[in-house]
């Protein structure tokens, strides 16, 4: 039972491995970091010997120290011993192929080059760097073997234990839903494996009212990806790849800004509110010029 607000929440079990990969996938971000990209597609890991196994997931993170994870979606249910040690037990066979790491690059290229918004954002952060070239480096380093579970139990750490291998992690991912509405109205609990953003001091808002500020109408295109597109003012926003501090209602958000495009991605905010639609406005007010501002939804 978890309470809030004097709100009871019922942990909630999902139905099928299914139902959990894609509340999962839902929120890949906040478990792996706004710096990652998941990607479902079912490579296959075939080791020398044949014997090959399908993970859940690989998840590319390219921050300041770019990693790569392949993903096992479990219910604590399901017999762990016998599909954590046969199924990872594969990964870890399969991965040490030189051919599986290429065919490994190669689907996950594919993926990411189908996504304007998923090139867009590795493109920000190798610079010039081939992406199929800093994939393959990548891809060539073991990888972090992350487990996501609705509950960590004895069993799944004694299969842990017989793997011995050096980079497992497991992120324990529980739902809470609202006592007599269901999945609704819903509460997550984790463990991020990222760091969290750095909190900055909020501005007084009586400030802003002095300051610039620019409207912007949603369209559905950049909803769906999430991002917001800045109209072209030299004056108030840079014109070289940076960070923009954001003060939001949810706090301060650091986002990647694009001048070629514009554009700054937003996805914790946007999940932040569902409410939005296209057509809907939103204000961003200048605090400092090039560097901090201020988000909000119009009135």
């Amino acid at each position: 039972m978890l309470l809030i607000d004097g709100v009871k929440y019922e942990l909630w079990t999902p139905s099928s491995e299914d139902e959990f990969e894609r509340v999962v996938k839902e929120h890949a971000q906040d478990i792996f970091g706004e710096e990652s990209i998941y990607l479902d597609r079912k490579q296959k890991l075939k080791s020398l010997s044949g014997i090959g196994s399908i993970p859940d997931g690989y998840v590319v993170v390219f921050g300041d120290s770019p990693h790569w994870h392949i993903v096992e979606v479990e219910l604590s249910s399901h017999p762990l011993h016998e599909h954590i040690v046969s199924q990872v037990g594969r990964f870890i066979s399969g991965i040490e192929n030189t051919r599986t790491q290429n065919n490994i690059v190669d689907a996950i290229y594919d993926e990411i080059t189908k996504d304007d918004f998923s090139m867009l954002r590795l493109r920000k952060a190798i610079g010039l760097v081939d992406i199929h070239r800093f994939l393959s480096g990548l891809i060539s380093k073991p990888p972090i073997l992350t487990i996501i579970i609705e509950e960590a139990t004895p069993e799944l750490r004694e299969a842990i234990r017989i793997l011995r291998y050096p980079q497992i992690k497991v992120v324990e991912f529980q739902t809470f839903t609202r006592e007599d509405v269901g999945l609704a109205v819903h509460v997550h609990l984790f463990k991020p494996l990222c760091e969290p953003a750095v909190s900055l001091p909020l501005q007084p808002l009586t400030t802003l009212s002095k300051l610039d500020s620019v409207e912007i109408a949603l369209k559905h295109w950049q909803m769906k990806y999430p991002f917001i597109s800045i109209p072209a003012r030299k004056d108030l926003f840079p014109d070289s790849e940076t960070k923009l501090t954001l003060e939001t209602d949810i706090g301060v958000i650091e986002a990647h800004f694009i001048p070629k495009y514009r554009r700054v991605a937003l996805s914790k905010w946007f999940k932040a509110h569902p409410e939005l639609r296209a057509g809907d406005k939103i204000i961003i007010k200048v605090i400092e010029p090039m560097k901090r501002y201020r988000l909000e939804i119009a009135k």
